[in-house]
């Protein structure tokens, strides 16, 4: 439903707005421009407008939900102190529902943010979710911004479905060169029956092969508690592939976790190193709670999305850090951003309603730079392109933790170790 302004105010928010593309075009982020100003006697009329998220607070990516909630609530208290300093006429509100990490469950929570009146949403995560909820996103006009899900297959123009962050075809380039490039020219590969596993292996493997490897891959039901049979196929494709071959996991944290568990046991797989993907880099559950198997494997080295560095996203980590006692992950910041988005976007149109956002938001993408850089979108309505990092598992005096070790450009299609300056 959309919420109409009075025309004194939509002349206010037009007035604005140009203010803010100004700003925008020079590389300044509107999440920043807060300063402190005098107040004034008179309180101006403010319209609600609701945010809504839908995050895995539960499942098997539980550990990065509850990171993009804490981030989302940064991001709306940023917003708000924002559109009260510019005498906007909005306040932003945060809705937040449980994904469970289950496409079906994320479905009925989408309908359940349209019953309390959400025209836009960040979230959810996995791309099995989004391939969920987008049938009923764009029946109802919802705009969606998940701010991690990366299956090629989703890459659809003229839809209610944007990601700020790229598709698989790109961090599947990435892996491939990781591997290759680590001395490895067999790939043994077990990946999520599901669309985000299934894209993400085919986008590497295509490459992989490219570059003059041989992959295989076997296929798991993410819901299985017994992988056993799986993890023993893949024993067998490692051994056929022969002694320069590297295990590739493409899972999310639980079913991960319990992959590992089975693969530690065998004799041919625990003696192999291995690598990860967006899906496990990060994961806090993962380095409590194998830690010591992943460190044995070779640390997991995992690729994921990385931000350029700057003096906002600086900023924002240090915030995040203070205020959570944690680092945030990259899916985090891209969260923070996609709020701001669906802000600015209300606040150019004048109105809540997801087809007037749809339409502003690539427009408001292309110029806003914020805590992950500029987010331009591309033809489909995904992240244009980016830099990946690779994160792997280590003991510490703290216990197991994850810890950058690579960075790749994308422009030149290498890694360089982190901390050389290259």
């Amino acid at each position: 439903m959309s919420q109409q302004v009075p025309v004194q105010k939509k002349r206010e928010v037009i007035k604005l707005f140009a203010v803010l593309v100004i700003g925008l075009l020079v590389g300044v982020s509107i999440g920043y421009l807060i300063a402190p100003r005098p107040s004034t006697p008179a309180q101006k009329l403010t319209t609600t407008v609701l945010i809504g998220a839908l995050l895995p607070l539960t499942g098997d990516l539980s550990s990065f939900g509850k990171r993009n909630q804490r981030a989302l609530e940064l991001a709306v208290e940023d917003i708000n102190a924002f559109a009260e300093q510019v005498g906007s006429p909005f306040r932003f509100r945060l809705v937040v529902e449980d994904t469970g990490t289950n496409p079906e469950q994320a479905r009925a929570k989408i309908q359940a943010l349209a019953a309390q009146g959400v025209q836009a949403v960040v979230g959810p995560m996995a791309s099995s979710e989004v391939s969920q909820v987008k049938q009923f996103a764009d029946a109802n006009k919802i705009v969606v911004i998940s701010q991690s899900s990366t299956a090629p297959s989703l890459s659809i123009a003229g839809d209610y479905i944007f990601r700020v962050v790229p598709n698989d075809a790109y961090q599947g380039r990435a892996l491939a060169r990781l591997v290759f490039d680590s001395g490895f020219r067999g790939a043994a590969v077990i990946y999520r029956n599901d669309a985000w596993g299934k894209g993400l292996f085919d986008a590497f493997s295509a490459r992989f092969r490219e570059l003059g490897g041989r992959v295989e891959g076997v296929a798991y039901d993410p819901n299985a508690q017994d992988v056993s049979g799986e993890v023993a196929r893949l024993a067998d494709i490692a051994s056929k592939l022969g002694p320069a071959t590297a295990v590739v996991l493409i899972s999310f944290e639980d079913d991960g976790i319990r992959v590992v568990q089975a693969a530690a046991q065998n004799p041919t797989l625990s003696k192999l190193k291995w690598f990860g993907t967006d899906g496990t880099s990060g994961s806090s559950k993962m380095a409590q709670q194998i830690g010591e198997q992943l460190v044995t494997l070779g640390g997991l080295v995992s690729t994921v999305f990385q931000p350029g560095k700057n003096s906002l996203q600086e900023n924002f980590k240090a915030k995040f850090k203070s205020r959570f006692g944690e680092d945030p992950d990259a899916y985090s910041m891209n969260a923070y951003d996609a709020a701001w988005l669906i802000a600015l976007s209300v606040m150019a149109t004048g109105q809540y309603s997801g087809e007037a956002i749809a339409r502003a938001l690539p427009t408001i993408a292309q110029h806003y730079y914020g805590v992950t850089g500029n987010t331009a979108l591309d033809q489909t309505g995904d992240r244009a392109a980016g830099d990946y990092a690779a994160w792997k598992v280590v003991k510490t005096d703290k216990g197991y933790e994850w810890v950058l070790v690579a960075i790749y450009s994308l422009a030149t299609d290498s890694w360089t170790p982190a901390g050389s300056g290259g």
